[in-house]
């Protein structure tokens, strides 16, 4: 997700920073959603500029990007025909994320090829703990077209079914080998997670690229990807851009800088800072994985990362820094809002990017527009909300 602090942006790897703890096998955390291949609401969470997260949000409602990390039903019990009916797989057949199964050309899909083992690294960022009871996948079938409609179980093969045996689980990210009949081209894989300790299960549909071939490409020896970064808005000359990776315990190893000469595009500068980095950087590679080679796609606005050595646990962040302005020499002779004139914060209202309202005595800037839902709980003084929908002057 683009995070906005005065004028500093940051884009965020999908690795996990600090210290990791380990935890058993047969312990699982629920909520959450695929970090690798990256599903649709994980990915629109993260990257809401993206085309295809835009039409979601303006089909289905931006709350679906509010709560990626609870695409459910609460009495699947394993019975998942049953309880994601038809064309709503993705949305887990709930109404509020139906945006994520429009059928589109353009859901970004993460080049996905086997490892030396032969098989293929699945990873879940999860933030709630609970029991599994297993993981069920699907994939498209050979011939699927992905204009042609939202999802239907008759477009999907089951391909695998893991118990939390098989479950490799680092902090709050869980980790699968899985072994896949052989595809080529764009695919979906969509999963279903089953609770152990109740009849709760959750859904996500990973778009994915085998390549063109009818054999995946290859991996490079030691290239793990480990998230994407992405460029949400065109930038003005003198902006400048650093990519910035992090050892294991979140020290600094190094920064890839670039100062803009000239405004550019979102892909025009996220394909600069792409080059330099492969150019200069020890421990990454920014762009698409072609023929066993990460290279720099045009005009693309999103690019995968790749650890050169997986082995070393590196991370990432992509600070952009946004040249500074000169302020008006004369203010507005009416404030937006006056001192001591400001609107009561209300549920259910809709609010736009520095209105200020009050709450409980104090005044608050909203720094994202969005329509505090009825029952969302999105006060300005909130967890989670505070200096990210609101912040208090």
């Amino acid at each position: 997700m683009t995070v906005l602090h005065s004028a500093r942006l940051r884009w965020s790897g999908t690795c996990v920073l600090g210290v990791l703890a380990w935890t058993t096998a047969s312990s699982a955390l629920a909520h959450g959603a695929p970090e690798f291949p990256i599903s649709r609401q994980y990915n629109c969470y993260k990257n809401p500029a993206l085309p295809a997260c835009q039409a979601a949000v303006a089909y289905g409602g931006e709350q679906a990007l509010y709560d990626w990390n609870g695409v459910n039903q609460a009495a699947a019990n394993g019975n998942h025909r049953a309880v994601v009916p038809d064309l709503k797989l993705c949305a887990g057949g709930q109404e509020k994320f139906k945006g994520f199964d429009l059928a589109r050309t353009d859901w970004p899909a993460t080049a996905w090829s086997p490892g030396p083992d032969g098989r293929y690294e699945y990873r879940y960022n999860a933030t709630a703990p609970h029991r599994s009871l297993n993981w069920t996948f699907f994939m498209t079938r050979d011939g699927w077209t992905p204009s042609a409609s939202p999802l239907r179980w008759s477009d999907l093969d089951q391909v695998a079914q893991l118990g939390p045996d098989q479950i490799v689980t680092v902090g709050k990210t869980y980790t699968m080998k899985l072994s896949l009949p052989k595809r080529s081209g764009k695919h979906v894989v969509f999963s279903a997670w089953q609770r152990a300790d109740s009849t709760e299960a959750f859904y996500a549909c990973s778009d994915v690229d085998f390549g063109g071939a009818t054999t995946p490409p290859s991996v490079p020896t030691g290239l793990k990807q480990i998230g994407q970064v992405s460029a949400a808005q065109d930038l003005p000359a003198s902006s400048q851009v650093k990519l910035r990776v992090f050892d294991k315990s979140g020290g600094d190893l190094e920064t890839i800088a670039l100062t803009l000469s000239a405004a550019a595009t979102k892909s025009a500068w996220l394909s600069q800072i792409a080059t330099r980095a492969n150019q200069a950087s020890a421990y990454v590679r920014v762009g698409t994985l072609q023929g066993g080679n990460v290279v720099v796609p045009s005009g693309v606005s999103v690019m995968d990362v790749y650890l050169l050595n997986a082995a070393s646990g590196a991370s990432y962040a992509m600070d952009v820094v946004l040249p500074p302005t000169t302020p008006p020499t004369t203010p507005p002779t009416t404030p937006p809002n006056p001192p001591g004139d400001a609107p009561d914060w209300t549920e259910g209202a809709s609010y736009t990017v520095g209105q200020v309202v009050s709450y409980q005595g104090k005044r608050f800037r909203c720094l994202q527009a969005h329509t505090a839902h009825a029952g969302a709980g999105w006060t300005p003084t909130s967890a989670g909300v505070l200096d990210i929908l609101w912040k208090a002057i």
